[in-house]
């Protein structure tokens, strides 16, 4: 995104997909474009003069069209019409319903607005934090093409762990983009609740190359985000090498864009490591949608009918 408006729209939303939020559709078209019509010359000249012709036009509908045979009224938007983002929105509803049960005294019920995260540092763990920030300054010039990609459309790192895309896995592709957006709506709200300031209201010397979005720093949204759609995609995807120890190469990936907010001196550590434990609790939360438990049983056969690993059924731990 070349403008400031759209690329501090998208990074606002800390990752959301950009060609579908901007409804773009998998040919390279927006599905929000214009489609003018106008007055179309017919094939019978109203002056039959080769030096001097005129045709008649039409306009849209024909006026002798015949039988248009019409859809009936009881027909229903189809399933395979809906955008992967507007569908996450739907089930946004969803997820807001669904209540974790208690695990035992230590782990009691939880429902998306009440999880417990850990208080960010305020004291000398904040300014180690900060320190190490300062250390990873000279990184930046190495990460900064990859992390920029990062700010929207971050999806397409996943697809390019196993080869999928928005047409050959579709009900995939909804698993991640229904995690991004209950990533972003998790974030935004246990942000607003703890109100940490970015790293470089505190320091002067952490000179982000970019702008911070405009919203509090703990949890990390691109933390919470991108360990949510490796844990949902880790439940429908083979597993790239199965006979490697865990963490595996979907958490990885996650580990890696969390780890580039921090190179960036746009969050701390512990933004992070919130923003995993977010996601996790999340995770579960989101498992108990009816609608996600559709799409994972729907997902499963995208990768089973084609390649033949194992499935992480675990995601991570």
């Amino acid at each position: 995104m070349s403008s400031i408006g759209p690329s501090d729209a998208a990074d606002a939303a800390d990752a959301a997909d950009a060609a579908d939020a901007a409804g773009i559709s998998i040919t390279g078209m927006s599905t929000g474009s214009r489609r003018p019509i106008g007055l179309s010359p017919e094939l019978t000249r109203i002056i039959p003069s080769d030096m001097n012709s005129l045709w008649s036009t039409a306009k849209w509908p024909p006026l002798q069209s015949g039988a248009w045979g019409e859809a009936s009224n009881q027909a229903r938007f189809p399933r395979r019409a809906w955008s992967p983002r507007h569908l996450a929105m739907a089930v946004l509803s969803e997820f807001i319903q669904q209540t974790e049960p208690a695990s035992g005294p230590a782990n009691p019920a939880y429902t998306w607005k009440d999880i417990v995260l850990p208080a960010f540092p305020t004291d000398a763990a904040a300014t180690a934090e900060l320190n190490e920030l300062i250390q990873l300054i000279p990184y930046r010039s190495d990460v900064l093409a990859e992390a920029l990609a990062q700010r929207s459309g971050i999806l397409r790192y996943w697809s390019g762990l196993l080869m999928f895309n928005r047409s050959s896995h579709p009900r995939t592709w909804e698993l991640g983009s229904i995690a991004i957006q209950i990533g972003q709506f998790q974030a935004m709200h246990y942000k607003y609740k703890n109100n940490r300031p970015r790293p470089s209201q505190l320091s002067n010397r952490i000179m982000p190359p970019i702008d911070p979005p405009g919203h509090a720093s703990y949890p990390s949204g691109h933390a919470t985000e991108a360990y949510l759609v490796s844990g949902a995609l880790g439940l429908v995807m083979p597993l790239n090498d199965p006979a490697a120890p865990p963490p595996g190469s979907l958490e990885r990936l996650a580990d890696r864009i969390a780890r580039h907010r921090e190179v960036l001196g746009l969050h701390y550590r512990s933004d992070s490591t919130a923003g995993k434990l977010l996601a996790q609790k999340s995770l579960a939360l989101l498992r108990r949608c009816t609608t996600v438990q559709q799409i994972i049983a729907a997902a499963i056969p995208e990768w089973t009918n084609n390649v033949n690993y194992p499935l992480n059924t675990n995601a991570f731990p």
